[in-house]
């Protein structure tokens, strides 16, 4: 079954169809190869047991260490990030130590992906700001604010309830609001755990579609929201990953973008559409 939403025109998006709908996710256990020869698994951070720092078990990715910072908590299914504007705060980060974290070419599918367990607002039916769950860069980077992000909705988006919000820009984003978050249909229920993932495909004639799955992990059943928008460019980035929060964490008073919940593993993958398709069900069943 699928739903069909009318999109309000924002940024530079040109044409915005989001399409719902549900289906059972699949495993797969293919062999891989991107775009440029390489594996399409770039990062796989597993949170699940670790002491302080997580390393990227990608078995081509680069020896990225994510290092945990802050008022974090190791729990059952991963870590607890928790935080708040009262001198709590909490992030996991890292970057190479030379080049690119990210640099893939405009013909390549890119992807962000996690499993976390929600925890609703302290007060309210929605956060003020978007909780980050992982990124790679930040929004205003410079020269071009290159980024691959997976947040959780603020007010402005949804007063009623949470969801999920994805963003892509690449080397056609000339100004940080000229991509915004991009939202899924699906509502949060507190408690629950969820597989989320976000595709980039290749820019193709001038623009490019970005796919956005969230997945209860109780019931196995997809929720997929596809969007048509302007194309992004190559995405590439020497900004750090980061996950929970922002890095370099912000003052205290200022901490509004804190994930308070668990995150139990959080992945990157880049190559051709089928490869990134295939990466994402196999790191993420």
């Amino acid at each position: 079954m699928k739903y069909f939403h009318n999109l309000k025109p924002v940024g530079k998006i040109l044409i915005a169809a989001c399409a719902a709908s549900a289906s059972i996710a699949l495993f797969s256990g293919s062999s891989f190869a991107s775009a440029t020869g390489a594996a399409p698994l770039l990062y796989d951070y597993e949170f699940t047991g670790t002491t302080g720092t997580v390393v990227n078990s990608a078995p081509s990715g680069p020896a990225v260490p994510l290092t945990l910072d802050g008022t974090w908590s190791p729990v059952a299914t991963g870590v607890k990030f928790s935080g708040d504007t009262s001198g709590n705060e909490s992030v996991a980060y890292g970057k190479p130590t030379t080049g690119y974290t990210l640099s893939e070419p405009k013909t390549a599918a890119v992807a962000v992906g996690a499993r976390i367990q929600y925890q609703r607002p302290a007060s309210g039916k929605c956060f003020a700001t978007t909780p980050n769950l992982s990124q790679i860069g930040l929004f205003n980077a410079k020269p071009t604010p290159t980024q691959a992000k997976l947040q959780l909705s603020s007010c402005a988006t949804n007063s009623t309830q949470v969801v999920v919000l994805c963003r892509f820009a690449g080397t056609l984003t000339t100004a940080a609001a000229q991509d915004p978050p991009l939202a899924s249909s699906l509502p949060l229920v507190s408690g629950h755990v969820y597989n989320i993932s976000c595709i980039k495909s290749p820019d193709q004639a001038g623009m490019t579609t970005i796919t956005l799955n969230v997945t209860p992990v109780k019931t196995g059943v997809t929720t997929t929201d596809t969007f048509t928008v302007s194309a992004l460019g190559a995405m590439k980035s020497k900004q750090f990953i980061s996950v929970g929060n922002t890095w370099p964490l912000p003052p205290p008073a200022n901490n509004t973008n804190q994930f308070n919940g668990t995150m139990t593993r959080t992945v990157y993958c880049a190559g051709t559409t089928t490869a990134v398709s295939d990466c994402l069900t196999t790191s993420l069943p």
